[in-house]
């Protein structure tokens, strides 16, 4: 019996897409995952000859990507098509699962076990928080959500300084003494141990919970204290992972989650984010992404540091357009990018700092004059002392189809960016070779770190020319042979993401205070 055969990732859009129209046509499909099986990729390699995701056959004729399958598949929804072959689904019928299975082994599942996911190590049984009056524990998560729904935070002011999402000091006791059935010494004394377990706090630390109530105090849930740090929902004092990759590799799919839920039902696979904030799990991801507090990354070598930033950078872009929303503009692209940061190891790092400041071994921005880190800053001992050029491939997905890889690993990292690199660059949105005019038309990823790939535009050919394939290959080799000039030229960026129902990004509201007067 013939079949439907999709390669695909997790965590892709474009693959989403493309197994949706097929659903949305009762067409039936075998997936081969290759993030739980990058054996296969080998096998997709030499069937499509495309390193992109995903990749679809028909028995065993090339389909081609998501663009290409969803065009034929539009075409068989034609009156024209359907007045010949029927329904997409009956023409599926007659012309892919009426003739034999094929035959080619690299169509077929793999026989390999499927990649294991990592599993966490058991918390602490003293994160707990011990709940007064009753005999039960609850965990710091837990408590939190409880609390964020029995107080009624809003914004205070004083001395013309307004405190976002605080609370008086006597509407938290009043809120304690009632959510926990209290006295108001034991909900004094509850308040005092809930502080000291960093679930809330003074709105700038420098008093303690209900030393004098007469006193005109504001407080904080621990959640609102630093709207600017991604991951500070809670201070980690759990137990924590000795393997880092592991638990980026949690929270990861953790997020993939998160975002399967959420994506749109319709073909274009879009995420929507109002619903992803809404999602049952994303408290629960929010608590455990505060592990990153803990994660010493100076234990680390080259490599792992290297696929942990590049993996960390990657899900914590998620992770703010969720939060924060998706910015529109340069501007907003500009405090997205510098202004919302993750905490690693008990330090701040932007996505400016992580990619521009330890990627780019504390190389000068775009557009800025400045290095990222300072001699003096304590951070720059984490910067690598090389810069990749491959790590803006791992950086930038593909605006039409996604590299193979989407989680980089210390083992296989130089493979993995070799595939990543080759990926991208297979794409005409990222380079595309015009021999007759002797151009290259090309991503503007290129200009923008053109320092980290050549140090002169006419270097630039030989440079490119170790990351095509094939055809492509040969042509930029006669184009550099000719001798003559190669011109460069540059695509307009695509800042298009594939989510909607974003909320407005607003750097003001990555403060946790405001000067209204000022």
């Amino acid at each position: 019996m013939g079949k439907v055969t999709v390669f695909a990732i997790d965590g892709c859009p474009h693959c989403v897409r493309a197994k949706t129209n097929l659903r949305d046509r009762n067409i039936p499909y075998v997936e081969i995952n290759l993030t739980k099986h990058p054996d296969k990729r080998s096998d997709m390699l030499s069937l499509s000859d495309s390193l992109t995701v995903p990749q679809i056959f028909f028995n065993e004729k090339h389909i081609g990507g998501a663009i290409e399958t969803i065009a034929l598949l539009e075409l068989w929804d034609t009156d024209e098509e359907q007045a010949v072959h029927g329904s997409p689904h009956e023409r599926y019928e007659k012309e892919i699962k009426s003739v034999p299975d094929p035959k080619d082994p690299r169509l077929q599942p793999s026989t390999q076990p499927p990649a294991k996911e990592p599993v966490a190590p058991p918390r602490y049984k003293a994160d707990k928080v011990k709940i007064p009056k009753i005999d039960e524990d609850q965990s710091i998560l837990d408590i939190t959500v409880r609390l964020s729904k029995a107080i009624p935070q809003s914004n205070l002011s004083h001395f013309a300084k307004v405190y976002k999402n605080a609370i008086s000091q006597q509407a938290l006791l009043d809120a304690i003494m009632q959510e926990f059935e209290l006295e108001e010494g034991s909900a004094i004394e509850f308040g005092q141990y809930l502080q000291k377990r960093h679930v809330f706090d003074h709105v700038s630390s420098d008093h303690a919970f209900g030393k004098n109530m007469k006193k005109k105090l504001f407080f904080r849930l621990q959640l609102f204290q630093k709207p600017d740090v991604l991951n500070s929902f809670r201070v980690w004092d759990d137990r924590v992972d000795p393997d880092c990759m592991a638990i980026v590799a949690r929270l990861d799919k953790s997020m993939k989650d998160i975002e399967d839920r959420a994506s749109d039902s319709t073909s274009s696979g879009a995420v929507n984010l109002k619903c992803a904030e809404s999602d049952d799990d994303y408290m629960k991801f929010q608590e455990e992404v505060c592990e990153l507090q803990s994660v010493d990354m100076s234990k680390m070598d080259v490599n792992t540091r290297t696929a942990f930033i590049i993996n960390i950078y990657n899900l914590m872009i998620k992770y703010a357009q969720i939060k924060h929303g998706v910015p529109t503009n340069n501007l907003q692209r500009a405090k997205f990018f510098s202004n919302i940061r993750v905490n690693i190891g008990g330090e701040d790092y932007s996505f400016q700092e992580l990619e521009n400041g330890i990627l780019r071994a504390n190389a000068t921005p775009p557009y800025s004059l400045t290095k990222i880190f300072a001699q003096s800053d304590y951070r720059i001992r984490h910067v690598l002392e090389k810069v990749d050029c491959r790590i803006h491939f791992a950086l930038n997905c593909g605006a039409r189809s996604c590299p193979p890889v989407k989680k980089f690993s210390s083992a296989d990292l130089e493979e993995e960016l070799r595939i990543v690199a080759l990926a991208f660059c297979e794409q005409d949105d990222n380079v595309k070779l015009d021999e007759e005019r002797n151009e290259i038309l090309l991503n503007t990823i290129f200009k923008w770190y053109k320092p980290d790939f050549l140090s002169s535009d006419s270097e630039f050919p030989s440079t490119i020319v170790q990351f095509l394939r094939g055809e492509r290959k040969l042509i930029l080799k006669r184009m550099i042979s000719g001798g003559k000039k190669i011109k460069l030229k540059y695509n307009s960026y695509d800042w298009s993401s594939n989510v909607v129902e974003s909320k407005t990004f607003d750097a003001s509201a990555l403060k946790p205070d405001a000067y209204p007067f000022r």
